[in-house]
């Protein structure tokens, strides 16, 4: 079996109760998998008790949270009560996998973090993009996957990759390159294969950002400048629209959209120094999410849902300096409530 996950992925080593933003208070919802829930019911003691305690019995069996949409198994040191007394091993998958996914393609397995998590986020969007891959014994796992359209797929994201990682060019330049990729590849998918795409996608480690010729049909925003009040106005309201977990939340983009309704006309200029991380951000939700246009083809959806939460978080950065980063709130609130991100799906 084949790997490929981003170079952060093996450093990262969990915050614990250090943790400035626990995913214990995000208020997901965590469904404890049937294992966990049979070992749950043979541990021993009053801690054991209160493990048993903390499921919520039903339907679907769920981690209680607290008024708050706290779980209830935090202690108060920031410390999960099951892993102080049973062990890492004793969380459930979710609790022990997270941030970390993973995704299987035959003969590849893909991993990566969720940028959801503080230092999660502050690996990834503190270093270059850089990727690793290794082998090891495990036989392939079949699939019905089409061969055609994942070898457009993955060639596709290699060559949005390599182009959020020129840092030669503006940060607006490369936003409006990856989406003018997306675009191309959703109404020419065979050109790009049979084609002198495909060339280009085999060497994306020396493509030219003059290769994907003119503008998209939707600009990103205007070249060295933050989106327009105007469609961070329409953005925040969007989101308000959306599924809210954290009351912090809700409270933030109104404070936002209120900023936003205050000013008028453009951003200041974006510095692109500070611009990297926002690449950086950006390269990684399209790693995880530029492959799921396998189950519908649905491209340009997934590239422009991520341009909506990356353009939210840059004007909310701007607006709300003391409050940020907000790349890793939005994170937090849409990546893991599948209703948030098919909602945002819907153009």
């Amino acid at each position: 079996m084949k790997h490929l996950a981003p170079a952060c992925f093996r450093a990262f080593v969990c915050a614990g109760g250090a943790c400035p933003d626990s995913c214990c208070r995000a208020g997901w919802e965590i469904v404890p998998d049937p294992e966990t829930l049979e070992l749950y019911r043979k541990l021993p003691g009053e801690a054991g008790k209160r493990v048993r305690e903390g499921i919520l019995s039903g339907e679907e069996p769920l981690l209680r949270q607290d008024e708050a949409r706290v779980c209830v198994l935090l202690d108060p040191d920031g410390l999960c009560h099951v892993q102080r007394h049973f062990g890492h091993g004793a969380l459930c998958r979710v609790c022990r996998e997270y941030p970390r996914f993973h995704r299987e393609f035959g003969g590849l397995t893909e991993h990566g973090i969720s940028l959801s998590c503080p230092t999660a986020y502050a690996l990834a969007t503190s270093g270059p993009l850089t990727w690793e891959e290794w082998e090891d014994e495990a036989l392939p796992i079949p699939n019905d996957l089409d061969p055609a359209a994942y070898l457009r797929l993955r060639r596709g994201r290699e060559l949005a990759l390599a182009l959020l990682g020129r840092e030669e060019l503006p940060l607006s330049r490369r936003l409006e390159l990856v989406r003018r990729l997306a675009e191309t590849m959703q109404g020419a998918k065979e050109r790009i294969v049979r084609h002198d795409y495909s060339i280009r996608v085999r060497r994306w480690g020396t493509i030219t950002a003059s290769k994907l010729k003119g503008p998209s049909s939707a600009p990103v925003c205007a070249l060295g400048h933050l989106p327009p009040r105007g469609k961070a106005l329409r953005l925040a309201r969007r989101f308000l629209e959306l599924e809210i977990l954290s009351p912090a939340w809700r409270e933030a983009l109104e404070r936002f959209a209120g900023r936003v309704e205050d000013g008028a006309g453009q951003w200041p200029p974006l510095r692109e120094a500070a611009g990297e991380g926002y690449a950086r951000w950006l390269a990684y939700s399209l790693y995880k999410y530029w492959m799921d246009a396998l189950d519908d083809g649905d491209l340009l959806g997934r590239v422009d849902r991520s341009l909506d939460m990356l353009l939210l978080g840059m004007a909310m950065d701007a607006a709300l300096p003391e409050e940020g980063p907000f790349l890793r709130r939005i994170s937090r609130e849409i990546e893991h409530c599948e209703e948030n991100l098919e909602a945002l799906l819907r153009r």
